[in-house]
């Protein structure tokens, strides 16, 4: 077993032992379920706060069961497309709480929101579009505010569009990447054979500086 969770096996005993000590503490004459010095009553709390975290306080999530995954992504696949400021609750509970998922959980979420964002096209809210993109972003730059690099294809498909905005093919994958980074942008063009017009965006364009 992992030692994180041995430490969330030894935090569920205890708060299961602690619940049976509340009980038995209604009787004056019993004797509590429970009885630790008070340094290890500290290690105890250290364990509760800093390893297992909000779960155990009643704020957050078990990521260790296997419907946690499961009942996270069916509400991300409720917000997909929602008016009224989904978008933005949902990637803030999503920040708040992602360190905690499992990875094939966040894989498969970031799988449903960029599915999303590639059919939907610019038929969502932009308010609510922009909150999906941006938390998108956050997740592929590490979350630390450090980029994640372009690829070379896409490094270049972005110089292409620093220079003048350019058409291109409703399903071209590159340029939706690109798009779901909030790298580049449809301008509102479409040509005659029904492809989209793109420009990068300010934020396409720092990239593109930043890139070696």
């Amino acid at each position: 077993m992992s030692s994180r969770g041995q430490r969330q096996g030894v935090a569920a005993e205890v708060e299961r032992q602690l619940a049976v000590s509340r009980t038995r503490c209604r009787s004056d004459t019993a004797r509590p379920a429970v009885a630790l010095t008070l340094g290890q009553w500290r290690t105890v709390e250290t364990i509760l706060r800093t390893e297992i975290g909000q779960w155990h306080q009643g704020r957050g999530i078990n990521p260790e069961r296997v419907d946690t995954g499961f009942m996270v992504l069916a509400a991300v696949r409720y917000s997909l497309g929602r008016p009224c400021h989904a978008a933005s609750l949902c990637t803030g509970w999503l920040r708040t709480h992602w360190a905690a998922l499992r990875e094939g959980d966040r894989d498969e979420i970031l799988a449903d929101i960029e599915r999303h964002l590639a059919e939907a096209g610019g038929a969502d809210d932009e308010a609510d579009r922009a909150a999906w993109i941006a938390f998108v972003s956050w997740t592929r730059a590490g979350q630390d505010g450090a980029e994640a690099p372009l690829a070379p294809l896409a490094g270049y498909r972005l110089g292409i569009l620093a220079r003048a905005p350019r058409t291109y093919a409703a399903g071209d994958a590159q340029i939706q990447a690109l798009h779901n980074r909030g790298l580049v942008a449809p301008t509102g063009s479409v040509d005659a054979e029904g492809r989209r017009e793109w420009a990068i965006t300010k934020a396409g364009r720092a990239t593109l500086e930043r890139q070696p």
